[in-house]
């Protein structure tokens, strides 16, 4: 993926939030100085390059990470034995380990209430650097953390930047994308780097077409943020929280998770419950939409979530990149021709008195063999004419049927 191949190596490659980084720097100093800080609480909207900064400033350092996120936090017991030895010993070669609690709002009180402990006492003992990220400092799962740590807030980053970064990109893999496309990933991002360097990724691998499908991001979590949710852990309630916390359309995401199933999962068991749990979801979708009853797509949510989460327990391949929707990019690509079939049909309707559907699926293939008679009989003038008086089409109607490809 382009995030990964493109991962800065040092914090003067990020952009964006100059004075967050600096603060970044001036801890990683301090600790390589052997001086005593709090912990570091980076905080801000997801994609603004709060764990990046800090992968980025200990490598530059020669800092060994060990980082824990969402998942690790469900298991007290795991996080005893990861956690707590880390505080107390130094790395491979004497090197400083520099401890990364990723998303520790992802805690959720009810099941994580001695993760709590763990953490706090960690803080108060550990003799290692520990940096903490969250999306929102003021989340109260994450109150007994305020007093023990340094807040540094990480914003959205402004459209202009992550446009040059997005072309810097593009240059490099190859691929010449108009400035408007850029200038329009860059808007809808919504501040959001990481989201918009997945964007780019799917209009490289499918074309301008589908830019109307991107959308305007989620100021909390985009689609892949989802994804990764959904695929990466076997925790129930974080795969719930990513859908919900999300403004991503229930069908979209059926569409997402339903192309990347067979992508991530290793096992034909895993595919088999995943495709079962989504099956469900994509039912009780319909019958919301039925019965006008939509208590079921709060259901259908969490099987589509959840359901698909727990089937892969976490144990996933991240090999290839995630595929775009193959029938969103159906969609795309035959946007205009269904549009135009549709204008056809409703012109054609009040001579066949059909339905639409019936006019496309079934009148529209014979009117178009009896078009290309008529022209190969009487010529192309001759045969405008006559389906102007018969069925009231003008000449773009005409062209646009006698050349259509294969069944309509």
């Amino acid at each position: 993926m382009l995030c990964e191949k493109y991962e800065p190596k040092a914090l003067s490659q990020l952009i964006g939030n100059s004075e967050a980084r600096k603060k970044v720097a001036l801890f990683i100093s301090d600790i390589a100085n052997r001086k005593q800080r709090k912990p570091l609480l980076l905080f801000g909207p997801s994609g603004t390059g709060k764990t990046a900064a800090i992968h980025a400033a200990a490598a530059s350092n020669g800092f060994e990470i060990l980082e824990l996120s969402g998942s690790d936090y469900r298991n007290v017991d795991r996080l005893k034995k990861t956690l707590v030895p880390a505080t107390r010993s130094r790395g491979l070669f004497n090197k400083t380990v520099l401890i990364l609690l990723d998303e520790i709002d992802e805690l959720s009180g009810k099941f994580d209430s001695g993760a709590e402990r763990v953490i706090s006492e960690v803080i108060k003992t550990s003799m290692q650097p520990i940096v903490f990220t969250a999306n929102d400092f003021w989340d109260r799962k994450i109150e007994f953390l305020r007093n023990s740590v340094e807040k540094v807030e990480f914003k959205k980053v402004n459209d202009y930047e992550i446009a040059l970064l997005l072309k810097e990109i593009a240059k490099r893999e190859g691929y010449p994308v108009k400035d408007e496309v850029i200038d329009t990933i860059s808007k809808r991002s919504n501040g959001d780097v990481r989201g918009a360097m997945n964007d780019l990724e799917a209009m490289l691998g499918s074309g301008a077409e589908l830019l109307d499908n991107l959308g305007i991001r989620d100021t909390k979590i985009e689609v892949f943020g989802v994804l990764d949710k959904i695929f990466k852990t076997s925790s129930f309630d974080i795969a719930k929280n990513a859908a919900i916390r999300s403004e991503i359309d229930l069908e979209m995401l059926i569409n997402w998770v339903d192309e990347n199933i067979p992508n991530r999962y290793r096992s034909k068991r895993d595919v088999e419950m995943a495709y079962s749990a989504l099956a469900e979801a994509s039912k009780l979708s319909n019958n919301a939409t039925r019965t006008n009853y939509y208590g079921y797509l709060r259901y259908a949510q969490i099987l589509a979530s959840s359901g698909v989460s727990l089937a892969g327990r976490g144990d996933i391949t991240m090999l290839t990149p995630y595929a775009f929707p193959s029938k969103i990019r159906f969609l795309s690509a035959t946007k205009k021709a269904r549009s135009s079939n549709s204008a056809i049909a409703e012109k054609l309707s009040t001579v066949l008195h059909s339905s639409s559907k019936q006019i496309i699926n079934s009148y529209l293939p014979l009117i178009k063999s009896m078009l290309k008679n008529l022209e190969s009989v009487y010529g192309e003038e001759k045969m405008i004419e006559m389906a102007y008086s018969s069925f009231r089409l003008d000449e773009d109607d005409v062209k646009y049927i006698v050349g259509m490809a294969g069944p309509v």
